[in-house]
């Protein structure tokens, strides 16, 4: 199955390694399902190295809106003020400069990399050498004087879809001609999967209550396939049905989670599972929904203050409570999953604590740190949390120990990927950063 999620992505010289320091962090093992603060003697400090990135490029201001980059090939292709630059991944050194100001990340495929500018124009340039082959106006471009700014942009199956203020759009890569458009349903812009031929889009329709719709476009005609109505929340499977989570609006008993199963191709309603009785339906209803091939999990609203991790076995019968529940004293900012060879679920909390929970045992593994979390990404063996003081801590997920720390320049962190060769790359507050991985974090 192909699957695109359009979204909800210097030179220093060689790395340094300094000596080790201690990180105002603290990783204690949990098994009660209270995840609170560890006494003072319970707590045991970790070192790691403090680590420089080999190369860093400026592309804007630390409070600009950022725009995501791409690379292939050894080749980082990204944004840098009025200009798209391709530099090489290993030592940041530029290749080639194409003068126009891009309003989406750049989009890379068989030799060519693809982007809008504020202009409302498209663009495809040679990847090797930065010359132009075609630019094509946008059908749903602002006049003068308004800079385009679309949602995403992205390939499928020889096509550019554009998806923005006025909806979607599809072009022929080879010649830059429109193939469709379709005028957005809905109050606000759409969020949108490609996949299978179809365009999954959500947006919010206002009513007696507002609620969020699904439509189904095709991906080759732009034609509506069919409308779902149920408020949707999030897609959690996609074979051989389309299994969706849907906000509870209710403030009646009722169950916290509800998931609809619908025949991908035609929208039809198979079933409704509903999990996890609650008293006040609108209050506890999940959110953060997260699936894998098991097990449901979700985040609820605990009455008495914190949040609540439930776990509900896919095989559960319907209407059935959750299997485990897990409370924390504080809101949950931010669930993972990892693969399933750590068995792990990475939570992030709003009061600045990581908690790596094993799956198999329930066991928590806590780490605190002096600031806020502002996201976090699980590559590999690897979970890269980006601190609102503006430092990128490695943790290894396998052992909770913090390996590596790096002081960046912000922490408005936008993304972080990683490269086959075990490299990172790190965009946040106007930069990014190229960080090879720690030898311990190696795959």
């Amino acid at each position: 199955m192909n699957v695109l999620k359009l979204l909800n992505h210097k030179k220093i010289g060689p790395v340094i390694l300094a000596s080790a320091v201690v990180l105002s962090a603290t990783a204690v093992p949990y098994s009660a399902v209270n995840a609170k603060a560890a006494s003072a003697a319970a707590q045991k400090q970790t070192n790691a190295q403090t680590l420089k990135p080999v190369w860093q490029k400026n592309v804007g201001s630390s409070n600009s809106e950022q725009i995501s980059y791409t690379f292939e090939k050894g080749v980082l292709y990204y944004k840098t003020g009025t200009s798209l630059a391709a530099a090489d991944l290993k030592t940041g050194k530029t290749k080639w400069t194409y003068k126009s100001t891009p309003s989406s990340a750049p989009v890379y495929n068989s030799g060519y990399v693809y982007f809008a500018d504020t202009a409302g124009r498209i663009h495809k340039v040679n990847a090797k050498t930065g010359k132009s082959v075609w630019t094509s106006k946008v059908s749903s471009a602002p006049e003068k004087g308004s800079a385009y700014e679309p949602i995403n942009i992205d390939y499928y199956d020889g096509m550019l879809i554009i998806n923005d203020s006025y909806g979607l759009s599809s072009y022929d890569i080879k010649t830059g001609k429109l193939k469709w458009k379709s005028e957005r349903k809905g109050e606000s812009p759409y969020h949108i999967e490609v996949m299978d031929g179809f365009i999954l889009a959500s947006s919010t329709v206002s009513g007696a209550i507002t609620s969020n719709y699904l439509y189904c476009f095709s991906a080759y005609t732009g034609q509506v396939k069919w409308t779902y109505e149920g408020d949707f929340q999030k897609v959690l499977q996609t074979s051989p049905n389309l299994y969706i989570s849907r906000h509870n609006n209710g403030v009646d008993d009722g169950y916290a989670l509800t998931i609809d199963v619908l025949e991908y191709a035609t929208g039809k309603k198979l079933k409704t599972l509903e999990y996890q009785p609650v008293k006040f339906v609108e209050m506890e209803s999940a959110k953060m929904v997260e699936s894998t091939f098991d097990n449901y999990y979700f985040v609820q609203n605990a009455q008495d203050g914190g949040n609540i991790l439930a776990v509900v076995p896919q095989n559960a019968p319907n209407h059935s409570a959750a299997a485990k529940t897990y409370k924390y004293d504080s809101e949950i900012t931010g669930v993972g999953i990892s693969d399933s060879i750590y068995n792990t679920i990475a939570i992030s909390l709003a009061d600045g604590r990581m908690v790596l929970k094993n799956i198999k045992t329930g066991k928590d593994v806590v780490t605190k740190y002096s600031s806020k979390i502002s996201r976090f990404d699980i590559l590999g063996n690897t979970i890269a949390i980006g601190l609102a003081d503006g430092r990128m801590v490695l943790k290894n997920i396998k052992t909770g120990k913090d390996v590596a720390t790096y002081k960046l320049g912000s922490g408005n962190f936008l993304e972080t990927t990683s490269t086959i060769n075990d490299e990172l790359i790190i965009q946040t507050g106007g930069k990014i950063y190229y960080v090879p991985l720690p030898a311990s974090l190696k795959s």
